[in-house]
């Protein structure tokens, strides 16, 4: 029996037992968080006029586009347009062209190409990547994204990942009521106010269909909050009885934060949230809890100035540099791995790394860099083996020839002048040796920010203070 097809006899026992303990808050304890929440619903929730243009312009380019599919091939609207959970200014249009699984993945992708270019000439088209290439355009200001995707029945095996979408509005559709759309649109406006709203590689936090279920899992947005800030240690939801007791789950799923996903119970829809993001989630819920603001949906911009005085008294550097213009996903992978292996060179060399963050427009990217220390002292010591070690100890000084030779703790220490005490002397070494990935060779000739330099970037180091 599929997962769709249990659900009429799983309902009451949906909620994990992480969720069970917390119940719904008394609209008389939640004072000021209702007018709160209600304020900033009015102001994300589309208006009438917008809702009506944004599905007039799903429904046109899924007739437009659907004319020059072959036959046999299925269209359908998914995302939160479809759903109704879409952000007020946001309502992007995804449309799926389904085909017959006889299709290849390269035919699928050459026939919706062909069909968006025949039915919006005009239109100026770009290939986007997933787990295989699809189609983004804009009509009418708004982002149309036509997917190629295998047409799935309840009980097959998934394919690919972007197969899934399908089901998974199949079952939020049916899943989710009226008011809980709202819910969605809270959460989903109170995760991208806190850096914590999107499932790619540069942000590694939650996806709109994970809000979804979580909104379904809980009812609401408070129900929501009130359960993350009571989580501890390992988290699991299984809305559908997928497996047998949460210690199964556990065995089946490493991450710490687990959504076993209704429509395919070997995958794990909360596994892009990173454990930083997590814990910061977590603390968030329960500031908001303590002191309802909408500031936690609108927080207000730091100023230049604010930022300026924030730097003062600050040991905190900037790496700018040009990048090749690739998929985000590839971009943001390499970013975070190459400042994560500075971060690691610094440490290595004598430096305390406060903190690190990244920031790129999509052409120039900047590595952000905290330091303990602005200076390192002029000598370094190094650890040797044991004294009584004699073999070991004479390859010890062969190796530092010409360093200064001390014995304490019963070791050697060599003691040499650093070729360099700074940052910068630090970045320019790192840039002649160190691991530097495939896209981002830009990185060797980077220039070296700092001070009223970094000012520039303000969006990206407003960040760092934000989101840190």
């Amino acid at each position: 029996m599929s997962t769709l097809e249990r659900r009429g006899v799983m309902k009451s026992r949906r909620t994990s037992s992480d969720f069970t303990a917390v119940k719904r808050m008394s609209p008389l304890l939640l004072g000021g968080m209702e007018k709160v929440l209600e304020t900033v619903l009015k102001k994300i929730t589309p208006g009438e006029k917008e809702q009506l243009e944004v599905e007039g312009i799903a429904r046109e380019v899924e007739v437009e586009v659907g004319e020059f599919l072959p036959s046999g091939v299925r269209t359908m609207l998914t995302g939160s347009v479809v759903k109704g959970t879409f952000l007020a200014g946001e309502g992007d249009v995804d449309l799926f062209a389904l085909f017959p699984h006889s299709y290849s993945k390269e035919l699928m992708f050459e026939e919706v190409k062909g069909a968006v270019e025949s039915a919006y000439p005009k239109a100026k088209m770009e290939i986007a990547y997933a787990e295989h290439p699809y189609v983004k355009f804009y009509l009418k200001g708004k982002k149309i994204d036509v997917v190629p995707a295998y047409l799935m029945v309840e009980g097959e095996r998934i394919k690919s990942a972007v197969d899934r979408s399908q089901l998974h509005t199949k079952y939020v559709m049916e899943e989710m009521g009226k008011a809980q759309r709202g819910d969605v649109r809270l959460l989903k406006r109170f995760l991208k106010a806190n850096g914590l709203y999107g499932a790619e590689i540069k942000t590694l936090g939650f996806s709109g269909y994970l809000c979804e279920l979580l909104v379904i899992a809980r009812k609401d947005f408070e129900g929501v909050l009130k359960a993350a800030s009571r989580w501890r240690g390992k988290v699991v939801l299984d809305l559908e009885k997928c497996y047998t007791n949460d210690k199964e789950i556990l065995k089946r799923f490493p991450e710490q934060f687990i959504v076993v996903d209704p429509v395919d119970s070997e995958r794990n829809v909360a596994a892009p949230v990173s454990a930083e993001n997590f814990a910061r989630f977590i603390e968030v819920c329960g500031r908001f809890l303590s002191a309802p603001s909408e500031e936690f949906f609108f927080p207000k911009k730091i100023s230049g100035a604010n930022i300026g005085k924030w730097l003062k008294g600050r040991n905190f550097y900037g790496i700018e540099f040009s990048n090749e213009k690739i998929v985000d996903d590839v971009l943001w992978g390499q970013i975070r791995r190459v400042s994560s292996a500075l971060g690691v060179f610094l440490e290595q060399n004598g430096f305390t790394v406060l903190g690190l963050h990244s920031f790129s427009d999509g052409k120039k990217t900047v590595l952000f860099f905290e330091l303990k220390e602005e200076e390192l002292p002029s000598e370094k010591e190094m650890r040797g083996p044991l004294l009584k070690m004699k073999e070991d100890c004479g390859k010890f000084r062969a190796k530092h020839k010409g360093a200064k030779f001390v014995e304490k703790e019963g070791r050697i220490f060599a003691v040499e002048k650093r070729k360099w005490r700074d940052f910068s002397g630090a970045f320019k070494e790192y840039a002649k040796k160190g691991f530097v990935p495939s896209h981002l060779g830009g990185l060797r000739k980077g220039k070296v920010l700092e001070g009223r330099g970094l000012i520039r970037y303000k969006d990206g180091i407003e960040e760092y203070i934000r989101y840190r």
